[in-house]
């Protein structure tokens, strides 16, 4: 028995592997930084700042749990 190489799925799998390594690392930076900073804005006496990094901190863990479900679902699909 000999096993096909399906070369175009090697090759998608050289970019789409990075970009996606790259979405989530930078979506869960932004999640760190945006809670990070936002705590330091209300010490600071700074509620407007401390709401806008607030805001992307939660679009940012909303945007790193979407990617990580739909990692998930791909992986369980195929």
């Amino acid at each position: 028995m000999v096993a096909k190489i399906e070369w175009g799925k090697i090759g998608e799998l050289l970019w789409v592997a990075p970009v996606a390594a790259l979405v989530v690392s930078l979506t869960f930076s932004l999640l760190v930084l945006g809670s990070a900073r936002a705590g330091e804005a209300r010490r600071d006496g700074a509620g407007g700042v401390a709401a806008l990094y607030g805001v992307l901190a939660v679009v940012a863990g909303l945007a790193f749990l979407g990617g990580v479900v739909y990692g998930v679902s791909v992986i369980t699909t195929k």
